[in-house]
């Protein structure tokens, strides 16, 4: 072959590999060093287009950002925060719904046990609540994590960039994306992952397959934050935001740097144009190489110092003029961009009411807690009972719990919201129990009790009250009712 030609072929396939580069690296420009480099037309028959997985440098770069920004700013970590709080809350808590009360409470016992740190966690750090917080936590800043069923019954826990295809993993097999192996139907089969080997202050990951694992999927849940049907790995719910809040901290950090300059005690001296009957240095004419002076007179500031002004000069302080009078204006407007991508309303994503009346902070906490249930629903799937089912399975296995269909019901406990409101909440539930469009147990459950629970502390109450000769306000008013 003539070597003109084999030079023409060898920049064919150049041009090639740059365009299929071109094409496939297309995602989230968050990630790219610059906003020219991104392709947005058809090229050699490819289409750049965000269907396709994202590659492993975009998932990265995306989860060290997120996972950035959660360490150092106030205002990602509060909203994250918030999230996590607001869907898990404090007091996390499985609710056995068999037919067999005496059965429930066997069952509640023995869970309430396996969700101690030193059952759930295979390293005795977190209980369940803090792990499927955690869980959680991952699934907005990383996209997914895996945690893996033991046989003791405890969780062993892998970060999503724990998740790696191995290089020397037999590629007649099944094929294996991003670390998870795939069946003909993209069900999962299987994860690969990479302990962690810690020496010293830091902990890498080694670059060797020795210790990469096959996980088989029924002993993994991957909790993952998915777009699209063929999509394998999760996507940080966090990314879409990511744009308008580095822009949002780049321009907080740029008023901070020129507030703080500002602030410093600067002073300026002002000369009287004319008729001073002296000439400064710095107009004093060269007449040799006919050149204008560069000097330039410093004034050195100290504390409490005297100045000593020449004739026709005036001292004044320089005023501060930051933050600017956009300053509030352009927080705002780009907070409530970052809130219509979380289903945060603006009060929520700042903490601040104090413009808000009642009816519009109950219509936007109304609005972000429809999303919470979202969040909780995909927990309860995801996380909480494919867990529970885990360690109920177990306990059958071993003899701890009979072996009944309807063993594996159960309800997850989720915090209760504050009223806006308390007395007008109280009375439109009271209207909603009247009218049968609202029973008592759904008003008990919104405020995070278990209704059974409450009944019998009711009972147990108006018994010690009666025996002790106390009557309740409402019973006294019937009392009086019927003695008139």
């Amino acid at each position: 072959m003539p070597a003109k030609t084999r030079h023409i072929k060898l920049l064919d396939r150049v041009r090639l590999a740059g365009r299929v580069f071109a094409a496939s690296g297309v995602g989230y420009e968050v990630t790219r060093s610059s906003r020219l480099n991104r392709a947005f037309t058809l090229m050699a028959g490819f289409m750049a287009s965000a269907d396709r997985h994202q590659d492993k440098f975009t998932l990265g770069r995306l989860r060290e950002l997120c996972r950035m920004h959660d360490r150092q700013s106030a205002l990602f970590s509060g909203f994250l925060n918030r999230a996590v709080d607001n869907i898990f809350g404090a007091y996390f808590d499985f609710i056995p719904c068999t037919e067999d009360k005496e059965l429930n409470k066997k069952i509640k016992d023995y869970i309430t046990q396996r969700m101690e740190k030193r059952y759930c966690s295979a390293d005795r750090l977190r209980d369940f609540s803090e792990l499927a917080r955690t869980a959680l936590r991952a699934v907005w800043n990383d996209g997914d994590c895996l945690l893996v069923n033991r046989q003791d019954g405890s969780l062993s826990t892998f970060e999503a960039d724990q998740i790696e295809t191995p290089t020397d993993v037999n590629r007649q097999g099944n094929r294996i994306v991003m670390g998870v192996e795939l069946g003909d139907d993209n069900q999962h089969l299987a994860y690969y992952v990479k302990q962690r080997k810690s020496r010293g202050d830091y902990g890498q990951m080694e670059r060797t397959n020795e210790n990469s694992t096959r996980v088989a999927s029924q002993y993994a849940i991957l909790p993952a934050y998915r777009k699209r049907y063929n999509q394998t790995r999760g996507v940080p719910f966090l990314a879409a935001i990511l744009n308008r809040f580095i822009s949002l901290n780049n321009y907080l950090n740029y008023e901070s740097i020129a507030a703080e300059i500002n602030s410093m005690l600067g002073w300026k001296i002002k000369k009287e144009s004319g008729g001073s009957g002296y000439e400064m240095p710095g107009n004093i004419e060269n007449t040799e190489s006919k050149t204008e002076s560069t000097f330039e007179k410093l004034q050195k500031m100290e504390p409490a110092m005297i100045f000593e002004l020449m004739i026709g000069e005036d001292v004044e302080m320089i005023g501060s003029q930051r933050p600017g009078s956009n300053f509030k204006d352009y927080i705002i407007a780009v907070c409530r961009l970052m809130g219509a991508g979380l289903g945060y309303p603006l009060e929520l994503m700042l903490l601040d009411f104090s413009q808000t009346n009642y009816s519009s902070a109950r219509a936007a906490l109304g609005e972000a807690r429809r999303g919470f249930r979202v969040w909780q629903r995909f927990a309860q799937n995801h996380i909480c009972v494919p867990w529970y089912r885990w360690q109920i399975s177990r306990a059958i296995a071993s003899g701890l719990l009979p072996a009944k269909p309807e063993i594996f019901k159960v309800r997850c406990q989720w915090p209760a919201w504050e009223y806006i409101d308390p007395a007008k909440e109280a009375i439109g539930n009271k209207i909603a129990v009247r009218t049968r469009t609202k029973s008592i147990s759904e008003c008990i459950r919104e405020r995070g009790g278990e209704p059974e629970e409450v009944f019998i502390e009711l009972k147990t109450e108006r018994k010690v009250l009666k025996d002790l000769g106390i009557e309740l306000p409402e019973e006294q008013l019937k009392t009086n009712e019927k003695g008139n």
